[in-house]
């Protein structure tokens, strides 16, 4: 069973506690000085992405780490327990500064594999498991969900660190990281080139999102759905006007896994988009 995990920022698991040395909070590891602390490294950021393959039946993985920075090689060998919370505000203000519409996943949905996480002597960090059946999502809507550190004992939970959000989904087989080429054809500016990653996300069981040609980060994007005959419908989503896909037919190719696009967008001056989606 394959899984998807995506944060934007690695953190080095190695030598945990010599690195928590170099924290503000904790000066001296060998004396004992300063606080014990907990933290969820998914906090770095806003939201993260999980989701399994849509495949029927229960599927579990990897979904929430805990990891903890003491401030002696003495504390690591004590147990702490940490306890979290399913915390919906963390979706509800989510949702307010993006203007998405995201869902808490319902609970009757999914099975964590412990919620009061007890880290043994010697453990510097832990994982919290999460199990569903991806089928049962429901493909219409955009599920998250949201963990909280509720408490930790006698360790402080550390600053900006102790809550994490999770957008859940169910992939389809297009769902993935590819290599764009092509061109972006300006009516003005004239032609540039596309060479560039794209993460392709799935929308529902045979639609997938993506960026239009190298405009992503302007907020233009699109839907490709994937037809019966392998053929594709480019639609626009995000800030994307309108998508004219009538130069040639637009396809997916299941032999080398790409998507073969030609379209446009802007109907009185049209920016031209000819690419090819490979999976990396």
């Amino acid at each position: 069973m394959k899984r998807y995990i995506k944060s934007m920022k690695a953190l080095v698991l190695g030598l945990v506690v010599l690195a928590t040395a170099c924290v503000p909070e904790g000066k001296d590891m060998i004396d004992g000085i300063g606080s014990n602390f907990v933290r969820l490294p998914a906090a770095n950021e806003e939201l993260s992405l999980l989701g399994v393959d849509l495949v029927a039946g229960d599927k579990t993985t990897e979904f929430l780490e805990i990891i903890r920075d003491v401030n002696s090689s003495s504390e690591l060998n004590n147990a702490v327990s940490v306890s979290l919370k399913v915390d919906d505000a963390l979706i509800t203000a989510y949702n307010k500064a993006h203007a998405t519409t995201f869902e808490a996943l319902p609970t009757s949905l999914y099975k964590l594999s412990e919620v009061d996480v007890k880290m043994a002597a010697g453990d510097f960090s832990k994982n919290v498991a999460i199990t569903f059946d991806p089928t049962k999502l429901d493909a219409k809507k955009s599920y998250a969900l949201g963990i909280s550190v509720a408490s930790a004992g006698n360790y402080k939970i550390r600053n900006g660190l102790g809550s994490a959000l999770f957008q859940i989904i169910a992939k389809n087989k297009w769902h993935g990281k590819y290599k764009a080429l092509g061109v972006f054809t300006h009516p003005t500016a004239g032609p540039r080139d596309i060479d560039r990653l794209k993460d392709v996300v799935t929308l529902t069981p045979n639609s997938v999102s993506t960026e239009l040609g190298d405009l992503g980060g302007a907020g233009y994007t699109m839907t490709l759905t994937v037809n019966a005959d392998n053929s594709v419908t480019v639609t626009p989503t995000g800030a994307t006007p309108n998508i004219n896909q009538s130069y040639s037919k637009n396809y997916y190719d299941p032999a080398t896994k790409s998507f073969y696009l030609h379209y446009s967008y802007n109907v009185a001056a049209p920016r031209i988009v000819k690419e090819v989606l490979t999976l990396k």
